[in-house]
C-alpha cells in the first residue's frame, strides 16, 4: 500500500515536509548506523552442530533453541525455579542436579551423557563409588591413594563417603586413575 502523501521539501537531518492536496505535515525519519557486530548472534551461534559444542551451558541453550522454548517454559516443565535454570545455562551453578539433568535429557530427546561434560558426568555418576573402585583396583589404602593424587586422607575419606564434593581441581588430579573405571563401565 502506498501513501498519497509526497515529499515536498527536505529540511535536512531527517526532517521532511510531506504534502497532500495543499496540506503540509512534518515527518521526522530516524536513521542510525549499526556499526560493527562484535558478538555472534544467538541464532548464528546455535546454527552450529551439537557435536561441536563443548560446554554444558552451550548444549542446554542449543537444545532449547532447537525446540523453540523459552527458559521459563523449560523451568516450568522441569518443575524448578527459573533462576535455577538460568544459572544452568550461564554455567554459574556449582553442580548440575542428576534428577534435573535426567528430565532435561528426556525433554530435549538426547542422552544425559551427551549433555554433560567430563567433570559434570563424574559428579552425575556418583564420585564416591568411582574413587573407591579406582583406589581398590590399585590396591592402595585411602592414605596412600590420597598421597598419590595430592590430597589429604580426610578429604579422601569424605569423598568416598559422599560427605564432600570433589572440586574440579581435585578431579583433574583424580581423573587419570578413574579412566579405567570409565572404559570398563562403558564396555559393560
Amino acid at each position: 500500500m502506498t501513501s498519497p502523501w509526497r515529499t515536498r521539501v527536505s529540511l535536512g537531518n531527517g526532517l521532511y515536509l510531506m504534502g497532500l492536496d495543499g496540506r503540509l505535515a512534518p515527518l521526522y525519519a530516524l536513521s542510525f548506523r549499526l556499526g560493527k557486530v562484535r558478538k555472534v548472534s544467538e541464532a548464528q551461534r546455535y546454527s552450529c552442530k551439537y557435536e561441536d559444542l563443548r560446554t554444558v551451558p552451550e548444549r542446554l541453550r542449543w537444545c532449547r533453541y532447537r525446540l523453540g522454548l523459552m527458559q521459563k517454559e523449560v523451568a516450568q516443565q522441569l518443575g524448578i525455579p527459573l533462576s535455577q535454570y538460568e544459572e544452568m545455562e550461564r554455567g554459574s551453578c556449582q553442580e548440575y542436579p542428576a534428577l534435573t539433568m535426567d528430565k532435561l535429557a528426556e525433554l530435549y530427546e538426547v542422552l544425559v551423557e551427551d549433555l554433560l561434560d567430563e567433570y559434570s558426568r563424574f559428579l552425575y555418576d556418583g564420585p564416591s563409588d568411582q574413587i573407591r573402585c579406582a583406589r581398590e583396583r590399585l590396591g592402595l589404602s585411602r592414605k596412600a591413594f590420597a598421597k598419590l593424587v595430592g590430597t589429604g586422607g580426610k578429604s579422601m575419606r569424605d569423598w568416598e563417603m559422599g560427605r564432600k564434593k570433589v572440586s574440579k581441581k581435585s578431579w583433574e588430579k583424580l581423573k587419570e586413575y578413574l579412566s579405567p573405571f570409565y572404559s570398563e563401565r562403558d564396555v559393560l
